[in-house]
């Protein structure tokens, strides 16, 4: 269980900063921390375990008339990692689970942010979790007020692919990790 979330904590932080980073050449913004979330769940037995990381941060570079141009790169410090059962989160900073001594980060960057409809967007790059890098599709829908922007979106990862509680049985501990961001950022 404690691999599980971990995983899962690790996948959370990843994936929300990426769904709300804009381009280098577009528009930058400033994450408001205090406002923003990056969280995660996943399915442990017969409970949901949820958890979220505590410190990350997003360069994002999105001006929404010229979404070619946008950059996104989160970076997400494992030690952060906090679930619902505070024993859990400690053990996911260990070697089988983030392994944050061995990788004190984890990140997602795109250069390919893609509209999908009015306000919403696929945001495809590479997550990186534990030096293991696979392709991830963050969709999000975005609301900019003047200086303003509230972004918000998800995805799901695959814990055995980072090979995040290896050990643990999917059946014990769902492979599916779910992660989600909501977060608040104002124009620089």
């Amino acid at each position: 269980m404690k691999s599980f979330l971990r995983a899962a904590a690790a996948i959370a932080l990843v994936g929300a900063p990426l769904a709300f980073s804009p381009a280098a050449h577009a528009a930058e913004w400033a994450v408001d921390h205090d406002a923003s979330k990056l969280s995660f769940s996943v399915r442990h037995g017969d409970k949901i375990v949820s958890g979220s990381f505590s410190d990350w941060d997003a360069a994002i570079d999105f001006d929404p008339t010229k979404p070619e141009d946008a950059t996104i790169k989160v970076t997400v410090e494992t030690r952060s990692v906090a679930t619902d059962d505070g024993q859990m989160g400690k053990t996911l900073t260990g070697d089988a689970w983030l392994n944050s001594g061995g990788f004190a980060e984890a990140t997602f960057a795109s250069d390919e942010i893609v509209p999908t409809g009015e306000g919403s967007y696929d945001a495809v790059g590479t997550l990186t979790i534990r030096g293991i890098s696979m392709p991830m599709t963050l969709p999000f829908v975005l609301d900019i007020k003047g200086d303003k922007a509230h972004a918000k979106g998800g995805s799901t990862l695959q814990r055995l692919d980072y090979k995040i509680g290896a050990e643990i049985d999917a059946n014990t501990l769902d492979d599916v990790v779910k992660v989600d961001f909501e977060l608040d950022a104002t124009k620089k």
